[in-house]
Parts: C-alpha cells; sequence; structure tokens
C-alpha cells in the first residue's frame, strides 16, 4: 500500500474544507496559535516514516502527554494499585467538569479526565521537583525518541489560568483521591501539557505503543509490554473526551487528543499516526483531525471491526 500517496490525497481533500472550530480560548497562549497548522503524520513498526504538512512545526502536546503520565504510573505502582488508586469509569461529561468528579463514585474517574489525570500525575511525586518533572519527560522523550522540552510561554499562560484545575486537585484532596503535594504536582502536570512536539513525535510515540513498548526509531524498550494493553484500553474508552464512544466505534482505533489541535492514534502492530490542526469542535477535539482519522481509517483499511 502506498502510505505517501494516500495521506497526500487525504491532507489535500481536508486542508480544502473550512475551519468549523475554533483554536481553545481558555489558554491565550494556543489562542495564538496559527489555525491552519495542518499536518499528518505515519510511523510503522519497522520504523518507516510517511508525512505530508507542517509536520515539522511544533505544537503544545497538552492531553496527549496524559497517555505518558499514566504509562509512568503504571511503572511505579503497577495496573492492580492504579486502577484502585484511580480508576477507569467512563464518562459523558467534559474533560473538566466538577460535576461528574463529584458524582462518579470514585471520583478520580480515569487517567485521562483533567481530575484524575493530575491524580495519576501524582503518583509519580518526588519531593524533589526537578526529579518529579523528569520522571515523566524522560518517559514522553523516550516514546517520541528524541529529549522534549515544553515552552514556557504556554506553561506560564496555562499556570496562570490554573484555577479550575486547582479546584479539582483540592477536591479530589478532600476524598483522599490526591497522591502528593497539590502545588508541585499541578506545576509538573501543567508542564508536561506544555511539552512541544511535532506531529512525526506523535506518530512515533504511537509506533511505540503500537510495537509493545519498543520504539521503532531507536529500538529503545521503553515500557514493559504488559501495561500495553491497559493504555490502549483506556485510550478507547476515553482518548477523546465525551466523544470516545463515537469515534471508536467510526474510526475503529484507539486514539488521544488534546487541546493543542493534536490527535494521536494506534494501529496495533502496524503504526503511529500524528495529526495536528488547531481549531477543536464542540467536543474539545481538533475538527480536522477527525475528520483525518475517519479518512485514514477508510482508505488504509485500519478499523479494527473491518
Amino acid at each position: 500500500m502506498d502510505y505517501q500517496k494516500i495521506i497526500e490525497k487525504i491532507y489535500k481533500k481536508i486542508k480544502k474544507s473550512k475551519n468549523t472550530g475554533k483554536n481553545y480560548d481558555g489558554i491565550p497562549e494556543l489562542k495564538k496559535v496559527n489555525p491552519n497548522l495542518f499536518a499528518i503524520s505515519l510511523f510503522t513498526v519497522n520504523g518507516e516514516s510517511f508525512n505530508i504538512g507542517d509536520y515539522d512545526k511544533l505544537f503544545a502536546i497538552e492531553s496527549i502527554s496524559k497517555v505518558f503520565s499514566l504509562a509512568k504510573a503504571l511503572e511505579i505502582v503497577g495496573e492492580p494499585k492504579l486502577k484502585k488508586l484511580i480508576g477507569t469509569s467512563q464518562t459523558g461529561m467534559p474533560f473538566n467538569s466538577i460535576i461528574d468528579i463529584e458524582n462518579t463514585p470514585n471520583h478520580t474517574i480515569n487517567s485521562f479526565e483533567n481530575g484524575g489525570a493530575m491524580a495519576t500525575t501524582s503518583l509519580c511525586y518526588d519531593k524533589n521537583k526537578n526529579k518529579f518533572k523528569n520522571k515523566i519527560f524522560d518517559m514522553m522523550s523516550d516514546f517520541a525518541g528524541r529529549k522534549l522540552t515544553y515552552s514556557k510561554e504556554i506553561y506560564n499562560s496555562e499556570i496562570a489560568n490554573s484555577d479550575r484545575n486547582r479546584a479539582i486537585a483540592y477536591l479530589l484532596k478532600s476524598y483522599g483521591r490526591f497522591y502528593g503535594d497539590i502545588d508541585s504536582t499541578l506545576e509538573v502536570y501543567t508542564k508536561h501539557c506544555s511539552a512541544m512536539v511535532t506531529s512525526k513525535d506523535i506518530a512515533v510515540m504511537g509506533a511505540t505503543i503500537a510495537n509493545n513498548g519498543i520504539n521503532p526509531k531507536t529500538g529503545k524498550n521503553v515500557i514493559n509490554k504488559k501495561f500495553i494493553p491497559y493504555i490502549i484500553a483506556h485510550m478507547i474508552s476515553n482518548g477523546l473526551y465525551e466523544y470516545s464512544e463515537t469515534f471508536f466505534s467510526d474510526v475503529g482505533l484507539p486514539a488521544k487528543s488534546g487541546i493543542g489541535g493534536g490527535i494521536l492514534l494506534v494501529v496495533p502492530g502496524v503504526m503511529g499516526i500524528g495529526i495536528v490542526s488547531p481549531p477543536l469542535n464542540e467536543h474539545g477535539n481538533s475538527s480536522k483531525g477527525v475528520l483525518t482519522a475517519y479518512e485514514l481509517s477508510k482508505f488504509l483499511k485500519l478499523n479494527l471491526f473491518t
């Protein structure tokens, strides 16, 4: 199959379509990102790379980073304890819903909703703030096959607008569902959400998951393959917020989105896919990214149900 020819065809088709969403405006620096940024990247488990569009342009990873804080927490506490401390509940509510935290019996919900993601990050807590941060950044960098850093501008913009996340953290603490210092955890959480990546990086990260934890770019065994099913299941159930079930039914692939406009997809045993387009739809997912995922699944025959 000619992957390059197919992604070029899809890219041209989707690029012509009008931006139906808008950049996330809850963080001023994300609102300023070029809304016309658009790229598609594939990276296979055999190390082949296919790209089109703005694939070398950096953007904020945002909630896609939650896949890798989850991976690190799994490595630290193991799957049984993580299920107990965080949980795997699905939700039909927005990613930062306080009502959902109150009404869900485990309160943390899962490792991808904002509250559960911060609680998951807190499982990596270290009194040494630099060591704490590096635990997650080293994990993300190993998945990407290069050293990742965060944008100070985006971090400062996010931390200045983090009152809701801070309120959620204190709410979880009141339920005994937060496992580290709140200020340090919020800082580290916001920094890993502010990590800068390209669509090529996202594709390699996805390919590492697809390759049972072995990075096909570097050959490094990044994470024990026994944790991969839990990560993939979490992506299927919760990767695109309240739209997750519909997305998986239609596209048939595990995925994780971020409010920076990125989407990571995993084709187990085959490849990782990275897509970026900042304008978001009503569910907080990249509008063009979702359309692109549909097209890729259809033309490349990737749907796990077909």
